[in-house]
């Protein structure tokens, strides 16, 4: 212990592996988009439903199997989704510093290379999002995958492995998924080169197919193949070439630039391709690199929310720069290495500065608006045509378990406690149906699930609710079936919620009343419809 303590600079990699993922829960956060899915999935499977016999999704499941574990053990609470990020974030961390262990970086290389990871990535990732899952199931295959190439002991056991992951990675999103596929292939068929044996490529399809057998051929007695995204009908293909096209040419600048680095690094390296080609510690990184820039190019099309879900290729580069330029950078010395990762975190000042500090510096700081200032947050009138949500007077509810430690706009907290007061909420086997971002309210308000292979997991039109859904639903209302319903309205979002099923209940019940809807940036309201009685 007390020789560990003596390495400051070892304490100081720990620390930002393991104490920085830990900083939003220090914080009051505010609820937002898309918490609705990542808490109802993982709500369903705590409560032992089966993705596929009783929801359907037209992603896997694995993205819930964390949240759901937490669930368990801290209770379906939003705040628990922040925990359950926290430790992948701690997880994602651990993989990338052994990583570059695996390249060969020295410790204050590292820590430079994991400060860029953890300020451009793992920071600002404090909910939990198949996005960003799916990466750090990917890190682990290409962890696995990087030891065995490196490793003088060849074990069947690390291809296998680097299958189940990659089949893990394509139940969780398919884009980052299939290209983990792809990259674990190539890197595998490498080791197959250099070993003059079929046998590490084949021990790794072996395991791809005996992973397949055992993770997804289960699920495929259900509606499996009605949900699941492969672009097959009802569902359409995310990859466009001329959306790929354009966003590689158009912009992209960031991607480009590097791609223009790496080509000259190895350009710089390569003497003799033949010699080259068989140094597997100098030919994995610089592919691996090259391919994550690759991947970010495809993911901003194919996964464009968030819009920066794919800023890990910044990691990457630095980690190749490092790996390659060291000693020429002398980041040994302490002098360079405190001014180089000063200048990391002021690269990457805006992930703090904008989601923990400006709203606390900046008031103290500004001056009073004048009227005759014309000035970057002036010029434009607050009017209703420019208007969007405000989360700086977002509350914590007081009344609300589920969202204990989270804010929400006080609009949604009168809201709620407004439907909470309804009568027909006392009724006995009540058949509410939620078209709302406000899933936590089945625990909130103890409300039954639909179960069924034809119930979707959650509504928006195109992705996970299609022209079957809509005509099901339909009949439904039209049936009474339901006793309560919740729609929300997002006028911004490209046929979000589906107004198709809208005009049923316009049509057969009766409108009770409206409420915000906890979403930034656009205005959106909860519409509350009771049954209409006869």
């Amino acid at each position: 212990m007390k020789r560990f303590l003596k390495q400051p600079y070892q304490l100081l990699e720990w620390f930002l592996i393991l104490c920085t993922p830990l900083l939003p829960l220090f914080f009051t956060l505010p609820y937002r988009i898309n918490l609705f899915l990542a808490w109802e999935g993982a709500y369903r499977m705590s409560l032992g439903q089966i993705p596929y016999k009783d929801f359907g999704s037209p992603i896997g499941y694995v993205f819930w199997i964390l949240p759901a574990l937490f669930f368990k053990i801290f209770g379906p609470y939003v705040l628990t989704l922040i925990k359950t990020q926290v430790f992948i974030n701690v997880v994602s961390n651990t993989l990338f510093a052994q990583l570059l262990k695996k390249f060969g970086i020295e410790l204050k290389g590292r820590i430079l290379a994991i400060s860029v990871f953890v300020l451009s990535y793992t920071l600002f990732n404090f909910w939990p999002w198949y996005n960003h899952l799916v990466f750090v199931i990917e890190l682990a295959a290409i962890y696995t995958a990087v030891s065995y190439v490196y490793g003088t002991k060849k074990s069947f056991l690390n291809p296998i492995l680097a299958a189940i992951l990659v089949v893990l990675a394509f139940l969780t999103k398919q884009d980052t998924g299939g290209l983990s596929f792809v990259l674990m292939v190539c890197i595998y068929a490498y080791a197959s080169f250099l070993e003059k044996s079929f046998r590490p490529v084949g021990w790794f399809l072996l395991g791809m197919l005996s992973a397949i057998g055992v993770l997804i051929m289960p699920f495929t007695m259900y509606d499996f193949g009605y949900w699941f995204n492969l672009g097959q009908s009802p569902h359409f293909s995310r990859l466009a070439f001329t959306d790929l096209l354009d966003e590689f040419l158009g912009a992209s600048k960031w991607l480009k630039f590097y791609l223009l680095i790496v080509v000259g690094i190895i350009l710089y390296q390569v003497k003799d391709i033949r010699q080259f080609i068989v140094e597997p510690r100098k030919v994995v990184p610089l592919f691996i690199v090259l391919f994550i820039l690759a991947q970010a190019a495809v993911i901003q099309i194919t996964s464009y929310t968030p819009l920066d879900g794919n800023v890990y290729f910044h990691s990457f580069f630095v980690a190749l720069l490092l790996f390659i330029f060291q000693k020429e950078f002398l980041v040994e010395k302490p002098f360079n290495f405190w001014v180089i990762l000063f200048l990391i975190g002021f690269w990457w000042s805006n992930v703090y500065w904008v989601r923990f500090a400006r709203g606390k510096v900046l008031p103290m700081l500004a001056k009073p608006k004048q009227e005759e200032v014309i000035s970057k947050n002036t010029y434009l009138l607050d009017t209703a045509s420019s208007q969007k949500m405000n989360r700086g007077n977002w509350v914590v509810p007081k009344s609300l378990e589920t969202f204990k430690g989270i804010k929400i706009p006080q609009e949604t907290i009168d809201g709620v406690k407004k439907l909470k007061e309804m009568p027909i909420l006392n009724k006995q086997d009540i058949r509410v149906l939620n078209m709302t971002e406000l899933t936590p309210l089945a625990y909130e308000f103890d409300l039954p699930y639909e179960a069924g292979e034809k119930v979707p997991l959650w509504y928006h039109k195109g992705v996970a609710f299609f022209d079957r859904e809509v005509e099901i639903y339909c009949q439904k209302i039209e049936a009474g079936h339901y006793d309560l319903i919740l729609f929300q309205d997002i006028p911004d979002v490209n046929n979000f919620y589906p107004y198709e099923v809208q005009e049923c209940i316009v049509d057969n019940y009766v409108y009770q009343f409206k409420f915000l809807a906890p979403r930034i940036p656009e205005i959106s309201y909860i519409y509350v419809y009771s049954l209409k009685r006869k």
